[in-house]
C-alpha cells in the first residue's frame, strides 16, 4: 500500500491537504492502491471525506482504535423528550434552529448542537455545573455514536479526554496538565488485544505505536507534514520504506527553517526527499552536498499538481470581462493587500474591474478591513473557501499570485488547466517554471506593485493580448499531463523497492 501521510480532513484545506487529494485521485486512476492516511482526531472527519469523495481511501488513527471504519448511522435518541419528561427540565432551541439550551430553574445545564432538524442524533453536548461551569464535552460522531468525552477543571482546563467504540467500549483515555499551557496529553493509554490498557508518553508514542501495528514489508510512506509527523516516524519499531515531500522553501535567510530541522538532522533514516520544482531540487541537492553535517540522500522532483488530459475542454463558461480572482488562504506571505491595493486603483481606469478571492484564513478580518477602507467591497470581494472552483477558474480573465514564497504553486497550475492565465510574482518556487512571460500569463519582480499595475493594465487594454495568453494556457502546462506525472512516481518506488531489497 502506498499511504500519503498526513494530520486530518476537514472542512476546509491547505495547498498541502489538496496536493494529497490530487495524488490519491492520480493513483487510483492509474490502479494504484493508495490512502490518506491520518492521525489527528476529529470527530466529523468521516462527514468531511464524504463530502470530498474519499469516504474510503481514508485510514485515521482513532477511526483504528476506536473500530469504527465500517460504520453506518444506526440510531436516534429524543433528547429533548428525555430532558423535558424525565428530567424536568426546559429546553429551548436557539441558534436559528441548530441547538437546544437546557436549563433548570432558570439555570443552564445543558447546551447541545444537533445533525438533524428533529434534535435526536447530537453534534456535540457540553454540560455545566451548579456553578455555571463548563465541565463536560461530549462529541458525537456523525456515524450514530458518542465519540469522545472531555472533561474540564477551572476555567475550561482539558484534564482527562475518553474515545469509544461504537459499542461504548473505551478505547482510550488521556490525561492532561492543566497547568500547562499547551494542550498536549501528559500520559495515555490504549485498550490493546488483550484487553489490557498500554501506556504512551506522548502523542508522537500513540502515532509511532500506531505505524508500527499497520505498516507491512512492501508499503510505502509519503510524509506530507514533516514537523508533524517525522518524530513519529524516527520512532518507528519496523524499518518502513518513507518518502518526504517538501512542501515550502527549505530556506529563510539561507538557514534551514525549522519544521525541516529534524527532518534533516536524520536523513539517513529516510528514502528520499520530494520536491515540486526542478529548482528546489537542485538547490536542496546542492544544499545536502555542500554541508556535511547532512547525510546523503536521493532527491527528486514530482510536481504536486497534475493535469487530467481526458478533462481538457474548451470550457462553456464565457470570461467576464476585466474579472481577476485569487486562490490563497488569507494569510500575511500570501501577500494578498497587494492585490486589493492594485485592483483599487486599476479602478478608476476601468470601472467594470472586480477581484474575487477565495480562501480562509487568520487575515480574513484584517483584509476585510481593507476592502472597506478603500470603499471597494462593490468590486473586491473575499468569497471565502470553495472546493470547486472549475466555473470560478473559467469565468476570470486571469488570475492573481502575490505571495512572497511558495513550494509549487498548485493554484497557478490550475488556473491554467482551466484556459486562465496567471500574473504572479517571480519567487522560488513554482510559478516560473509554469508560467512563461508573455505567453501564458506574466512574471512580475516580487513586491514591485507598480509593476503589477502596469502589467493588469496592459493586459486589460489589449483583448488580442488577453486571446493569445488564453490560447496558449493548455500547450504550455504538457509536462504537468497526468501519464507524465504518474511515471514519476513508480520510477521512484521502484527505486526505493530496489534498494530496500538490496539491505
Amino acid at each position: 500500500m502506498h499511504y500519503f501521510v498526513g494530520i486530518g480532513i476537514y472542512h476546509s484545506f491547505t495547498g498541502v491537504e489538496k496536493a494529497m487529494f490530487n495524488r490519491l485521485k492520480l493513483f487510483k486512476q492509474h490502479q494504484i492502491p493508495a490512502k490518506l492516511l491520518t492521525v489527528n482526531y476529529h470527530h466529523l472527519s468521516s462527514m468531511y471525506a464524504k463530502q470530498f469523495g474519499i469516504e474510503n481511501d481514508v485510514l485515521n488513527m482513532y477511526d483504528y482504535f476506536q473500530q469504527c471504519m465500517y460504520v453506518h448511522p444506526n440510531q436516534s435518541f429524543d433528547y429533548t423528550n428525555y430532558w423535558r419528561t424525565h428530567l424536568g427540565y426546559e429546553t429551548q432551541i436557539v441558534n436559528y434552529g441548530k441547538d437546544i439550551k437546557v436549563t433548570q430553574n432558570g439555570r443552564k445545564v445543558i447546551y447541545a448542537r444537533f445533525f438533524d432538524d428533529d434534535f435526536t442524533q447530537p453534534m456535540f453536548i457540553n454540560y455545566f455545573n451548579a456553578r455555571d461551569q463548563f465541565v463536560k464535552h461530549e462529541e458525537y460522531d456523525v456515524r450514530g455514536f458518542l465519540s469522545s468525552v472531555c472533561h474540564y477543571a477551572e476555567g475550561n482546563k482539558t484534564v482527562y479526554q475518553e474515545f469509544f467504540t461504537p459499542t461504548g467500549e473505551k478505547v482510550i483515555e488521556k490525561y492532561y496538565d492543566e497547568m500547562e499551557k499547551n494542550l498536549r496529553p501528559t500520559m495515555i493509554f490504549l485498550k490493546n488485544h488483550y484487553g489490557q490498557f498500554e501506556k504512551f508518553d506522548s502523542e508522537e508514542a500513540l502515532i509511532s505505536h500506531f505505524l508500527d501495528l499497520i505498516h507491512k514489508p512492501d508499503d510505502i510512506f509519503v510524509i506530507d507534514r514533516p514537523l508533524e509527523l517525522v518524530p513519529a516516524f524516527l520512532n518507528m519499531q519496523a524499518k518502513a520504506n518513507k518518502a518526504v515531500v517538501i512542501h515550502m522553501q527549505h530556506l529563510a535567510d539561507n538557514r534551514l527553517k525549522w519544521p525541516y530541522d529534524l527532518l534533516f538532522k536524520h536523513l539517513d533514516q529516510f528514502n528520499a526527499l520530494i520536491t515540486s520544482t526542478k529548482a528546489q531540487q537542485q538547490d536542496i541537492a546542492s544544499f545536502i552536498q555542500h554541508d556535511a553535517q547532512y547525510k546523503p540522500i536521493h532527491v527528486t522532483n514530482i510536481p504536486v499538481g497534475y493535469v487530467d488530459q481526458q478533462l481538457l475542454k474548451i470550457p462553456n463558461v464565457k470570461k467576464q470581462r476585466n474579472h481577476f480572482i485569487s486562490v490563497s488562504r488569507y494569510v500575511v506571505d500570501k501577500q494578498l493587500d497587494h492585490q486589493i491595493r492594485v485592483i483599487h486603483r486599476l479602478h478608476e481606469k476601468f470601472p467594470d474591474i472586480t477581484l474575487d478571492l477565495y480562501g480562509f484564513g487568520s487575515q480574513h478580518q484584517q483584509l476585510d478591513a481593507l476592502i472597506q477602507s478603500l470603499n471597494a467591497e462593490s468590486y473586491i470581494k473575499l468569497r471565502g473557501f470553495k472546493d470547486d472552483l472549475t466555473d470560478v477558474y473559467g469565468r476570470a480573465v486571469a488570475s492573481l499570485l502575490t505571495s512572497n514564497s511558495e513550494g509549487f504553486a498548485l493554484a497557478v497550475l490550475e488556473s491554467l488547466s482551466h484556459h486562465t492565465p496567471v500574473i504572479a510574482y517571480d519567487i522560488d518556487y513554482g510559478p516560473n517554471e509554469m508560467i512563461i512571460d508573455g505567453v501564458n500569463g506574466n512574471l512580475v519582480p516580487l513586491n514591485d506593485e507598480e509593476a503589477l499595475y502596469n502589467t493588469l493594465y496592459q493586459l486589460l487594454s489589449n483583448q488580442a493580448q488577453q486571446i493569445h495568453y488564453f490560447n496558449q494556457c493548455i500547450p504550455s502546462i504538457e509536462p504537468y499531463y497526468d501519464q507524465r506525472i504518474i511515471e514519476q512516481w513508480q520510477t521512484l518506488f521502484k527505486q526505493i523497492q530496489t534498494k530496500s531489497d538490496q539491505k
